[in-house]
């Protein structure tokens, strides 16, 4: 089953406009989408049942809460049964740590790390360095964030 056989262009509409501003009330988006707003609420009720909403959150400003320093970090792991899962999700739970990739390639994971500057860095690589799995890092320390959205193209 795709999910074009479950979401049709109204479905789009009300993803797009969520994505956009998780507050807009029903009644703003029933008046866009010009249907009820109880149609509007059904919808995104299916749309959460489906998994494809999987929660709302506030975007936050990095600079304001403290944490503008951005790193990348590769790394390359012991290879064993498992080890894209047990390892990647070691280095998920490290506090910092925003995204961790499994990726193909010389390197088995990018990471990207926000903290409130090269001290807190360095504590979060010496934790990833002192993982028995690791073989070895390379750290790239992001001079300028040109673009961050976490919304999806629709």
């Amino acid at each position: 089953m795709s999910i074009t056989e479950e979401v049709d262009q109204t479905d789009l509409e009300i993803l797009k406009m969520l994505q956009d501003d998780c507050r807009i009330t029903l009644d703003e988006m029933a008046n866009k989408l010009k249907i009820s707003k109880s149609t509007v609420y059904y919808r995104i009720k299916k749309l959460e049942r489906l998994g494809i909403i999987l929660g709302c959150h506030a975007k936050l400003s990095p600079e304001k809460m403290g944490k503008d320093y951005v790193a990348v970090i590769l790394v390359k792991a012991k290879y064993g049964p498992g080890y894209h899962e047990k390892i990647g999700q070691k280095l998920a739970n490290i506090g910092g740590v925003t995204t961790v990739y499994y990726i193909f390639g010389e390197w088995d994971f990018v990471m990207q790390v926000r903290a409130s500057g090269k001290d807190e860095i360095l504590r979060i690589l010496e934790q990833i360095m002192n993982m028995e799995e690791v073989e070895r890092t390379s750290t790239l320390i992001v001079a300028k964030v040109i673009k961050e959205d976490p919304r999806l193209p629709i």
